[in-house]
């Protein structure tokens, strides 16, 4: 059977079956032309009502798009993070949550074929298999960042994150150490084979710096001990291609804060502790030795994730399971705001980014920065 053709977008594939075909514009990615079909039954005034219908369906972007599969979109939108300067750990965590979640899922997907209702049974299937509500969420978070870029792009017209339903997270209450469970941290590291964590958990506990900063003090520029600043320039983190790299603070910025005494004294003796170290085997420094290292010459900071495994295990030996790393830091940001210090400048300290109070602060330590330093110290004080 000859199948009839019309050069006006119609054509009878077989008797009252017909083909209605509509351009589309362009493939944003590959530039090839973009056609949209439709098959229906019945007559020719049947087909002309539905590439009718179809072109209207056209002409409001329902069918604008790429043929470009989620791979294609998640390696395009990881070069558009680092473009825009996204922090390698940040970029780091994203590539995890994509292999380990969505791409055996969702990779040789079109783009424009991901809708709303795959989304949702996908975050249902995370959870039956016993994934935390918080961890469907970042597979949710993911996705929606994906898919905007993808509408940015032109390769869909709407975001099919945007109506999905991933499981609802606990609204915890967050767990802040007493001054007491730091205390007895501390001196349990102090009694352990690693007596130098003991500074470690001081030192977060009193700056409220992260721990991946913790990691990347250095010995020499970090810490001015005549005016008794410290500056926080860096962090750690273990990428997947690079291993233990330096890389940026959180929020790419460098600030200074200040040390109280004690704080100055921990900073001192963990020097002296290293210095000694290197000595009795006769190494010396690197010139960027780390404060915190487990080689002779401070060339290699720890790594962040060593010291999370040490705590954790510490802690259970103290019975406070409930408390992780992160607690130290909430620690300051809690009780300096409790002892009457204002908001604006405890988050200074702690390194966020309040947009009021960093278009006000000049990058010079402040005498109420100096007060909540020796205010959080005399907490820990014995």
């Amino acid at each position: 059977m000859t199948v009839a053709k019309s050069p006006n977008g119609m054509r009878e594939i077989r008797p009252d079956v017909w083909e209605v075909i509509v351009e589309a514009g362009r493939d944003p990615v590959t530039g090839k032309r973009h056609q949209v079909s439709r098959r229906i039954r019945g007559g020719r005034r049947a087909a002309i009502a539905a590439r009718a219908e179809l072109m209207v369906e056209v002409s409001k972007g329902q069918h604008d798009g790429t043929n470009a599969t989620v791979d294609v979109l998640f390696d395009e939108w990881i070069i558009e993070l680092r473009r825009k300067g996204r922090s390698p750990n940040t970029i780091s965590g994203y590539e995890k949550v994509y292999e380990h979640n969505i791409r055996q899922r969702f990779g040789k997907t079109r783009v424009r074929d991901v809708q709303t209702k795959l989304l949702s049974e996908h975050y249902g299937a995370h959870s039956k298999r016993g994934l935390s509500p918080a961890s469907v969420y970042q597979i949710h978070a993911v996705l929606s960042s994906m898919f905007t870029q993808a509408c940015r792009w032109g390769w869909r017209d709407s975001n099919p994150t945007s109506f999905a339903s991933p499981p609802q997270r606990s609204n915890l209450v967050p767990v802040v150490p007493s001054a007491q469970d730091v205390v007895t941290l501390m001196r349990e590291a102090a009694s352990s084979r690693r007596p130098e964590m003991a500074r470690l958990i001081w030192i977060a506990a009193t700056t409220g710096m992260r721990r991946a900063e913790l990691c990347g003090l250095r010995m020499f520029g970090d810490i001015d001990e005549a005016t008794g600043e410290l500056t926080i320039a860096r962090s750690v983190a273990v990428l997947k291609a690079e291993g233990l790299t330096e890389i940026p603070t959180k929020n790419r910025r460098t600030r200074v804060i200040a040390l109280d005494t004690r704080t100055l004294d921990v900073v001192r003796e963990q020097i002296e502790m290293m210095r000694a170290r290197a000595n009795e085997f006769g190494v010396e420094f690197v010139p960027h030795a780390f404060l915190f290292s487990n080689d002779l010459d401070g060339a290699t900071p720890l790594r962040p994730d060593a010291v999370t495994q040490f705590f954790n295990r510490m802690r259970v030996r103290v019975n406070l399971e409930h408390i992780d790393f992160h607690g130290l830091r909430k620690f300051m940001s809690t009780y300096g705001q409790e002892l009457g210090f204002p908001t604006a400048q405890v988050a200074l300290r702690a390194g966020h980014d309040p947009s009021v109070a960093a278009r006000h602060y000049t990058g010079k330590v402040s005498e109420t920065d100096r007060r909540l330093a020796s205010s959080i110290a005399d907490l820990l004080a014995d």
